[in-house]
């Protein structure tokens, strides 16, 4: 859940909106200047179901220690790991292509939780036993799924692939395509963060490939209004318009989950209108 302030309210969005947004992004990712995804259809429902499993948790929301909505940014150890699982399972299970993209992502966010990062996220204490196996056992699952999934659809496994052991005819390129459609989900995420959250949280994304294999490059996000502007422009077209589902409610504490869940369900609901444009340098 994203929790945003907004005039004395908050407005709670739901992280699989928010992750659907990010795939109507990705449907435009491509121009002159970067390339776009392949296979298109099959990465674009990878970037539309990467928080697919957040309603195990969206639905009824809970509250952070200081008795507000809690924030995807905010959410626990316990949650973080149901909610991912339940991501990777679920896109999986939908296209296996989908749900490599998806096991990436949350494998990276839990990497991201146990590492110091230059923008705000979930951070889990290793120095805590029962935190530090929950995560490595989280971790290897997602890895074992990988390794499954890269078989099923025919990509290279850290396992020799014919006698030399090297990549067979093609199979770079399929990696480097693989490589470039995540960095581009990881961008899509960001993106749709800066216009979804109360502030972007990063100034700029992580790198993305111009082409697979090609050039890297960050594009810098900037907030105006509601709109969000991104520069170098990595779209073919001249503006996206966004429209992000969200519930209003009062801007204060609560005394309970279950308050917090009644108010949740009575709450109003409306659509947050964002362009995103060329920032332009």
């Amino acid at each position: 859940m994203i929790r945003r302030d907004d005039g004395g309210h908050f407005l709670l969005i739901a992280q699989h909106d928010h992750a659907q947004v990010a795939g109507v992004l990705a449907e435009q990712f491509g121009n002159e200047h970067f390339a776009k995804p392949e296979p298109q259809d099959k990465t674009v429902k990878g970037v539309s179901l990467h928080d697919c499993g957040w309603p195990l948790h969206d639905d009824e929301p809970t509250l952070n220690a200081n008795g507000l909505p809690s924030d995807v940014f905010e959410t626990t150890r316990p949650v973080a790991l149901k909610v991912w699982t339940a991501s990777a399972d679920k896109a999986s299970a939908d296209e296996l292509y989908a749900g490599l993209l998806t096991s990436l992502h949350v494998l990276s966010l839990s990497v991201f939780a146990t590492s110091e990062t230059s923008f705000a996220h979930e951070k889990f204490d290793l120095d805590d036993p029962h935190e530090r196996f929950a995560v490595l056992k989280f971790q290897q699952r997602e890895i074992a799924r990988q390794e499954d999934l890269r078989q099923r659809l025919g990509l290279r496994t850290e396992k020799p692939l014919h006698h030399a052991g090297l990549p067979k005819e093609g199979m770079q390129r399929a990696e480097d395509q693989l490589q470039f459609n995540f960095r581009m989900l990881q961008a899509m995420d960001a993106i749709s963060l800066a216009a979804c959250c109360t502030k972007p949280p990063m100034s700029q994304t992580q790198d993305v490939f111009r082409t697979p294999g090609g050039e890297k490059v960050k594009l810098s996000l900037a907030r105006r209004g509601n709109d969000v502007l991104v520069d170098p422009w990595p779209f073919g077209v001249d503006e996206i318009e966004l429209q992000i589902p969200a519930a209003r409610m009062p801007g204060t504490t609560y005394a309970s989950d279950d308050a917090l869940r009644a108010a949740f369900a009575s709450a109003g609901a409306e659509v947050l209108t964002a362009r995103v444009l060329p920032g332009r340098g």
